[in-house]
């Protein structure tokens, strides 16, 4: 489960979106999804965020509609589902705020409220009376009312939602937004008994926005109701962070992935195992090759049980009593079949980084998990090199890769430790991926 599913109109927004909330130390992800929603599922157990981006802004609201719902479905669950809207509303600002709330309210099984906040401060937009201005103007009165494929109509916040969306809006206005806290949040509690499915918060500052999101969640706590966003983005990070999403993630193991059966493999795993007290694993073998069904159940449950500060080890021989003499065919199946359990459990299973002894296993896995190659950062040892998967669903996924015969007995602990080091650099970046499908 992701803490925070965001949809997005295009990837523009999408990428201030996932910065915004890479600021406030989530992980984030952008996942194009326009075509094909099924590369959110394949994030989701690996980041806090993902935003998924449908391209969706100059289309028509039906269509816009139906790639935010399949987003919304290919996400779920989610703690917070998020739809992040132009600063400008330009697109279907009020058809994928409809779709978003009708999605999340379909799936949660609960009543579902819409937060639109559509200020962005620090972009010179803020939101007074329910009216959007750029700058200090009217939208109408803007550039982008003169907009070739999106003109905006109307700066009018709620009425834009009505039209397009046929939703309940209630608006909160600024006096209310800057007094007290608790009559904000009774504020939003009256609007909320009085049926509203959408509360659109006035806000100038990033401190409003803090404000608003402390607000709606004091106003609903104690009950089911399922809060979602429809805004730029600062707006649904300061719910995130009201809800206490923030640094809830502390991190996710280490796995090593080892398809080498050679003596000195077998000592280095060894002081792995002793000196960081990693969890070994045997893949189960079946007439030499690994069994991939059962070895990936054995890895499932091995980092269901892992926590953030864990190794899990996979490995094809761990001592001298694992050792056999393999057919060449076997030997050329062998690598596939551990990459292939590996990329199952990946799919349900976050990991912080991968390291893989063993060329063979290595090319394996990078055709495995879609990979085009590694981008290269650094040389740990000798012929043992830091980096990331480039392209595919693990893009960016942090890798130090060594043979069987590089090294001495602690150079595995070297180059976890120095993955160790890599994740901590990488966690703060937002990555970008797309789907492994043919466009």
């Amino acid at each position: 489960m992701a803490d925070v599913l965001v949809v997005a109109d295009d990837l523009t927004g999408a990428n201030a979106a996932a910065a915004g909330f890479a600021r406030a130390g989530f992980r984030a992800v952008t996942a194009s999804a326009g075509e094909h929603a099924e590369v959110v599922a394949e994030m989701v157990s690996r980041f806090d965020v993902v935003v998924a981006t449908t391209e969706s802004r100059h289309l028509d609201a039906h269509t816009a509609r139906e790639r935010v719902g399949r987003a919304v479905r290919a996400g779920w669950p989610a703690r917070l589902v998020c739809n992040r809207i132009d600063t400008t509303l330009r697109g279907n600002v009020g058809a994928t705020t409809r779709e978003i709330f009708d999605r999340v309210g379909e799936l949660a099984g609960s009543r579902t409220v819409l937060l639109c906040a559509p200020a962005h401060p620090a972009a010179g937009r803020q939101t007074i009376g329910g009216i959007q201005l750029l700058d200090g103007r009217r939208l109408e009165d803007t550039e982008v009312a003169r907009d070739a494929r999106t003109p905006v109509r109307t700066s009018d916040v709620a009425e834009l939602l009505r039209q397009q969306g046929g939703l309940e809006v209630a608006v909160v206005a600024v006096e209310d937004v800057t007094g007290d806290l608790d009559r904000l949040a009774e504020k939003i509690r009256q609007h909320l008994d009085g049926g509203a499915e959408v509360v659109v918060a006035d806000a100038m500052t990033a401190d409003h926005l803090d404000r608003i999101a402390a607000a709606a969640v004091a106003a609903t706590v104690g009950t089911d109701l399922v809060w979602t966003t429809s805004d730029p983005g600062p707006a649904s990070v300061a719910l995130a962070k009201a809800l206490g999403l923030a640094g809830e993630t502390p991190g996710a193991p280490l796995l090593v992935l080892s398809g080498s059966a050679t003596e000195l493999t077998r000592l280095q795993l060894g002081q792995l195992v002793a000196e960081r007290a990693a969890r070994p694993i045997r893949a189960v073998r079946e007439h030499a090759v690994p069994d991939v069904d059962a070895t990936a159940r054995l890895l499932d449950e091995a980092l269901d049980h892992a926590g953030a500060d864990d190794i899990v080890v996979l490995a094809t021989v761990l001592d001298e009593s694992d050792l056999w003499s393999p057919s060449a065919e076997q030997a050329t199946q062998i690598p596939t079949a551990l990459a292939r359990a590996a990329r199952r459990a990946l799919e349900s299973h976050p990991v912080d980084g991968i390291f893989t002894t063993g060329g063979d296993v290595t090319a394996a896995l990078l055709a495995e998990l879609g990979s085009h190659g590694l981008e290269v950062s650094d040389e740990v040892v000798p012929l043992a090199v830091a980096g990331s998967l480039v392209g595919g669903p693990w893009d960016g996924l942090q890798v130090v890769t060594k043979g069987g015969l590089v090294g001495d007995a602690r150079t595995t602990i070297v180059c976890l430790d120095h993955l160790r080091s890599q994740v901590a650099a990488h966690r703060r970046q937002v990555t970008a991926v797309e789907s492994r499908e043919p466009h």
